[in-house]
């Protein structure tokens, strides 16, 4: 096989690798994601997961409007850089990852005092592969189960302090209690942040959690049902051999980015989108 075609080869694998990687995609501009496909022919189909309740027993909300409410100058604030990958299809799907294959939602803590921006990273691969080249050296080396390696957790997580490198897509405020506050402060610095996943233990779940915190919900996970092979250019590419990897259910951006929006247009939290991007970067 040639340079060129081993590259192409290369490069289909790897793009069935980004596929299943729906936590780390982003966009530049906002359009509304395609974020439901039903079954496929070939068992390919994705579903947002929902939520039970979408505030807590004791949320703090106005007992006539039902919306959150807070401490003068305490504020929770989530930033969120989305994919707007299309689940649709394969075809759409492969092809809106390879265009835009980052993405991130970290946090804003506000008080009258300070204002403490942060998040979660992880997946240098320092110590382990990289989830995507672990599943490409899966696919490279022939073992059944190629899309495993997503199951595993990295040791390499980072407690992310300022600003990311990249503006995010949307930014949502809520109302908080000093009370909340100090409880999310308190957590924050609690917890730990070695461990990243693409299933849990990431960027979008420490995220939900501190939402939690603060009395409210947020929907945010996507379930994926994996074909066990699909083709791209004419090449089969094995997925899955042992069916407890057939179903892929994770936290991603592009599913929290849509309630947030939600929930602005319904009064619920604001969007601070223009007034975030006007700070100095």
């Amino acid at each position: 096989m040639n340079n060129n075609a081993t590259e192409q080869v290369y490069r289909a694998c790897l793009l069935i690798v980004i596929l299943f990687l729906g936590g780390i995609a982003a966009g530049c501009t906002h359009k509304t994601p395609r974020l439901f496909a039903p079954m496929q022919p070939d068992g390919w189909s994705v579903q947002p997961i929902g939520i039970v309740c979408r505030f807590a027993p004791d949320a703090d909300l106005d007992p006539a409007t039902r919306t959150p409410v807070g401490d003068e100058g305490y504020y929770l604030y989530i930033l969120n850089e989305a994919a707007n990958w299309d689940y649709s299809d394969t075809k759409s799907l492969l092809l809106s990852i390879w265009r835009r294959p980052w993405a991130h939602s970290w946090l804003i803590l506000e008080s009258p005092q300070d204002r403490l921006e942060f998040g979660h990273t992880g997946d240098f691969g320092i110590t382990k592969p990289r989830f995507h080249d672990g599943v490409f050296e899966g696919i490279r080396d022939g073992v059944p189960d190629p899309i495993s390696y997503l199951w595993q957790t990295m040791a390499d997580g980072q407690f992310q302090i300022g600003k990311p490198n990249r503006p995010p897509t949307f930014v949502w405020r809520m109302p908080i209690t000093k009370r909340r506050h100090q409880l999310i402060y308190e957590y924050i610095m609690q917890r730990k942040y070695d461990q990243f996943g693409v299933r849990s233990k990431n960027c979008t779940d420490m995220v939900i959690e501190t939402a939690a915190l603060a009395g409210i919900n947020l929907i945010h996970r996507i379930q994926l049902i994996l074909p066990p092979e699909t083709k791209v250019w004419g090449k089969t590419v094995r997925v899955w051999t042992d069916p407890q990897y057939r179903i892929l259910d994770y936290s991603t951006p592009d599913v929290l980015e849509t309630d947030l929006r939600q929930l602005a247009r319904l009064g619920i939290g604001s969007d601070v989108t223009e007034w975030y991007l006007k700070l100095k970067w």
